[in-house]
């Protein structure tokens, strides 16, 4: 009885084996997530970033400008003190109220430029994009998310191009408004061009570096592609 029960059970055991192989392989059920695995993460990390990135801005404006109000104060009311200790004589008349009212200005304005920086919100990709992190079918979620990543490889590219074509166009109109002056004063139009072009001309260089370096969009949306061929072959 005991030998009958065993071979019924590697009988059985057999045949499941048998009936598994033979079974077709359904590679929706576990084909992998590529898209929406790098979009989420690229989501989240611009959160990440942007946050960081506002708390630098908001504490180097708040604090420049604290420190320049600070200054504007301290120049008014103890400049000639300063001076005496260290030149011995009493601040420029014409300097104080100048130094005052600059430093002053400036505090101000640094510190109008914090608050306008925290009060701005952030970009919130999974709000904007809710539709694909709430999509329960995976294989449209899949699609959903590859969409996006190409959306913002295109946009990066549009931003590189813009850059750069303004970036080029910066010394080009600094000329064009310096011959313009020359010109209304009944000068030589090319007086002072080549300087005034030469100045200018660090925009031209750093455009055409910039316009070979692809942004991280597009960089993200060429990972995608080079995993997703690397799974399951170059797309036809």
């Amino acid at each position: 009885m005991r030998r009958f029960i065993s071979a019924t059970i590697i009988t059985c055991l057999f045949s499941l084996a048998v009936t598994a192989q033979s079974l077709p392989i359904r590679f929706s059920d576990g084909k992998p997530q590529i898209a929406y695995r790098l979009f989420s993460t690229w989501a989240d990390n611009y959160q990440t970033d942007a946050r960081r990135g506002k708390t630098a801005a908001e504490t180097i404006l708040f604090t420049t400008g604290a420190v320049a109000l600070a200054g504007s104060a301290l120049t008014w009311f103890g400049g000639d003190d300063i001076s005496r200790n260290m030149s011995g004589s009493p601040m420029d008349p014409s300097l104080k109220p100048n130094l005052t009212l600059g430093l002053g200005i400036g505090g101000g304005a640094l510190l109008i430029s914090g608050m306008i920086v925290a009060a701005a919100p952030i970009k919130d990709y999974r709000a904007i994009y809710a539709d694909v992190f709430e999509e329960q079918d995976s294989e449209v979620q899949e699609a959903m998310a590859a969409s996006v990543l190409r959306y913002q490889a295109d946009r990066g590219k549009e931003r590189r191009v813009t850059s750069f074509l303004m970036a080029f166009a910066v010394p080009l109109i600094a000329g064009a408004i310096q011959a313009g002056v020359n010109v209304g004063r009944g000068q030589d139009w090319s007086k002072d061009l080549l300087s005034t072009v030469g100045t200018n001309s660090w925009w031209m260089a750093g455009s055409v570096v910039s316009i070979f370096q692809k942004t991280p969009e597009e960089r993200l949306y060429q990972r995608y592609l080079s995993t997703r061929d690397a799974l399951y072959g170059s797309a036809k």
